[in-house]
């Protein structure tokens, strides 16, 4: 390992931010903060969103990335209203993780498993043109923006998204629980493989193929070995976030990580 492994556990790990903070900082790691209060009520404004954010995190040290706003978030919707709401959840999460020092936001691609040609066409040409203005925002800002793969049966619908941009500020996240469950024909280590130097960020969790169950490393059908093994022999060294959703999960997956001689952490 040529550099310390960026390691951080998601927001969700606990029932409030505040108490998720203090489990990373008590780690020694960083810190993906998935819970937007925006969705939450209707009133709710985006300043009262991000001093609720701050508030949360307020005595919290460590590094920050965030999960933009993702639930039904389609910028190439052939719906012009849907996309118009979208872009501005789009914009608004590049707000509230500037607001809160983030250097990574995260995106899902919007993709839905279409095998429409034509839409598949459409989709790319809006998801395309959107980002080429949007990304600007984030190279004025130094702020990196990676697109995650859910639905994607196979690694090139989203090379092709982030190539078409050009930016390098724009760039891949890997969820490997994701490929379990929707890539039954390219398993992570060949995901990891064709991303190559692309690969900036990565989501490690566990299933068994029926449901994002959001699993420790142990519990389900990723091999981890293999894909920590990829990553060292490969030289690539993307942030790691652990996308559990409880203490427990996250303790024996970083057991897991130390047993493998992936990453060491301080405390277990």
């Amino acid at each position: 390992m040529k550099q310390k492994r960026k390691i951080l556990i998601s927001s969700s790990a606990k029932e409030s931010i505040k108490e998720s903070a203090k489990l990373a900082s008590e780690l020694g790691l960083g810190m993906e903060i998935s819970r937007v209060p925006l969705y939450r009520e209707e009133n709710l404004t985006l300043q009262d969103t991000i001093d609720e954010l701050k508030e949360e995190i307020k005595e919290f040290n460590g590094r920050i990335t965030f999960h933009a706003m993702f639930s039904d978030v389609n910028v190439s919707s052939q719906d012009i209203v849907l996309r118009k709401i979208s872009r501005q959840r789009c914009m608004e999460s590049f707000e509230i993780g500037k607001a809160i020092n983030a250097d990574t936001i995260l995106f899902h691609s919007g993709n839905k498993g279409t095998k429409h040609y034509g839409s598949i066409k459409q989709f790319k040409k809006n998801f395309i043109a959107f980002y080429k203005d949007f990304i600007k925002e984030f190279e004025t800002a130094g702020i990196t923006a990676v697109i995650e793969n859910v639905f994607e049966t196979e690694p090139d619908f989203c090379i092709e998204l982030v190539e078409g941009v050009n930016s390098p500020n724009l760039k891949l996240a890997l969820d490997a629980g994701h490929v379990n469950l929707y890539s039954h024909k390219t398993k992570v280590v060949e995901w990891i493989k064709k991303y190559g130097e692309r690969l900036y960020h990565m989501h490690i969790h566990n299933n068994y193929g029926e449901n994002d169950d959001h699993s420790n490393l142990n519990n389900g059908q990723v091999n981890y070995k293999e894909v920590f093994n990829e990553l060292n022999e490969s030289g690539l060294n993307p942030n790691i976030v652990l996308e559990m959703f409880s203490e427990d999960d996250i303790r024996k997956s970083l057991k897991l990580m130390s047993e493998l001689n992936f990453f060491k952490p301080e405390t277990i």
